[in-house]
């Protein structure tokens, strides 16, 4: 009966393959068609109509399960339509799909190395290959954690009880002291998340101004160290990113700083970190050799499925140094990799890129890479010859390009703070009609440049090698069609004192 169970599994395996081939080949197809949509954006309500939601006591069978697929398809974002340029990652390619089949095949968990012995040594060689590509050391390596939120939680963790280890054992309460941490004004929020979690406070996080291109100012940054030190606090953790909304904090100098005062010097590189991977931009990210814990994620700007994060350290050895309880009745073994971390089970989705990486090779990255920059500078040139836009950085830095769409007969005005507030309420207009026609999926965006908070603009993330140059085109065309007649809605719709703000958009 055993066998025969077996057996069953294998032919119902082999009839649901079949047919989720011809969907997905059918999905990747469709997102390339001239009429494509990347959304066909329905309302909750609308959702819980034409999606079977109900979850019964007896089940539909392969047959009834087929339909539902279709429709989840149907109804979920095209991430494979050149369109999707709103997140700062895209579709996977088909050896990502292939390595996510091997994955539930496997339906391994990489916590312990006796029920994941082929998937820790992949995990631990795919590590120390990006740490040693990154300058981290020969005795550099990491773990995989499930997104970047949770790898700048970790990394903070770590620092904590690597340099404060009476923390693990008595808590905050013997300790008696205020740590600090320091992160740009644009820096990611679990920063403050984490902070949160540890019971730190949200207030224990220092926000340092950046300049006038979204880089974090080393001076400042140093000068709010003292200043803690002043105060009878203990700063003890920077997180430095590489790539916010496009810029590049200054991560030399931020490590020199973190050297001098004994902080734990963190990068995030969720975003882009992969540029390691690029012989011509990965100078954008000098400085990486000096941190303690570096972030990349490569589900990102490498295609990889999501998701794919990697916590990487100079020294290997700390995670389980400072996370471990020594569970001997699960952890067993020095490559125990679930031991270094906070959980215990753990998908292995260092396979993802391990596999990425042997098709394509560090080569076939940088070609990607390349492509994405080109977009990039496309984008940049069309945006700036049209001047019904305007962009927030003249040159961006990396693979996002952002700009505000400027309606006929409206001065760009940023000392005005009711052009500043009409500029937000018309891009978050034009982003909701823009994302229910379907052509395109974009984002926005608010930041603090310098010490000026600027309204929201559209952010358009590049990194998809589908993406070329008449859709960067048609991008631009859909947008400007969307805005024709957005200074009459906001006139009636989008503020109660329309004509004080007429006048302050044309006047002072």
């Amino acid at each position: 009966m055993e066998q025969e169970g077996l057996c069953d599994d294998a032919l119902e395996l082999e009839n649901l393959v079949s047919q989720m081939k011809e969907l997905m080949v059918e999905h990747v197809n469709y997102s390339r068609k001239p009429d494509a949509l990347v959304l066909d954006y329905k309302s909750p309500e609308e959702l819980k109509k034409i999606m079977d939601l109900e979850l019964g006591y007896e089940g539909v069978g392969v047959v009834g399960l087929m339909p539902i697929i279709q429709n989840i398809l149907k109804y979920s974002v095209n991430t494979w339509h050149p369109g999707f340029l709103g997140k700062l990652y895209a579709s996977t390619n088909p050896i990502g799909i292939i390595s996510e089949m091997l994955i539930s095949l496997l339906n391994g968990n990489a916590h312990v190395y006796h029920v994941s012995p082929a998937m820790t040594m992949i995990e631990n060689t795919v590590s120390h290959n990006l740490a040693t590509l990154l300058g981290m050391g020969e005795e550099s390596g990491g773990i995989t954690c499930p997104g970047g939120s949770f790898s700048n939680q970790l990394a903070m963790i770590t620092a904590r009880t690597c340099m404060f280890p009476e923390i693990k054992t008595k808590g905050y309460h013997a300790f008696g002291k205020k740590l600090v941490v320091f992160t740009s004004v644009a820096g990611h929020y679990s920063v403050e998340k984490t902070a949160m979690t540890l019971g730190l406070g949200i207030d224990s996080v220092i926000k340092v101004p950046c300049d006038d291109q979204g880089r974090m100012r080393t001076d400042e940054l140093e000068r709010l160290i003292k200043k803690s030190i002043q105060q009878g606090e203990i700063p003890f953790f920077i997180n430095a990113t590489a790539g916010t909304t496009g810029s590049f904090d200054p991560l030399n100098e931020i490590g020199k700083i973190a050297k001098r005062y004994n902080l734990w010097f963190h990068i995030d590189g969720s975003w882009g970190g992969s540029l390691v991977f690029s012989d011509k931009h990965r100078h954008m990210i000098d400085g990486a050799s000096l941190a303690d814990t570096f972030v990349l994620n490569p589900h990102k700007m490498l295609g990889t499925p999501l998701q794919c994060s990697f916590l990487l350290a100079r020294d290997k050895k700390i995670f389980l140094q400072s996370n471990s309880l020594k569970a001997e009745y699960l952890f067993r073994h020095e490559d125990d990799l679930g031991d270094g971390t906070v959980g215990c089970g753990r998908r292995p989705d260092a396979i993802k890129l391990f596999i990425g990486w042997k098709i394509y090779g560090i080569q076939g990255y940088q070609m990607r890479i390349e492509h994405a920059f080109k977009m990039t500078k496309y984008l940049t040139l069309i945006v700036k010859n049209n001047q019904r836009f305007k962009l927030v950085l003249d040159e961006p830095p990396s693979l996002q390009v952002c700009f505000w769409y400027l309606p006929i007969g409206i001065d760009f005005n940023l000392e005005n703070k009711k052009f500043k507030k009409m500029m937000s309420m018309i891009t978050k207009e034009m982003y909701r009609r823009i994302m229910h026609h379907g052509k395109f999926l974009l984002d926005y965006s608010p930041i603090i440049l310098g010490e000026k908070e600027l309204p929201c603009f559209f952010r358009i993330a590049l990194n998809a090698p589908s993406i070329c140059e008449k859709h960067l085109e048609g991008l631009v065309s859909e947008i400007e069609k969307m805005g024709e007649d957005i200074l009459e809605w906001f006139e009636e719709y989008g503020d109660e004192n329309n004509d004080e703000m007429r006048n302050g958009v044309n006047g002072n």
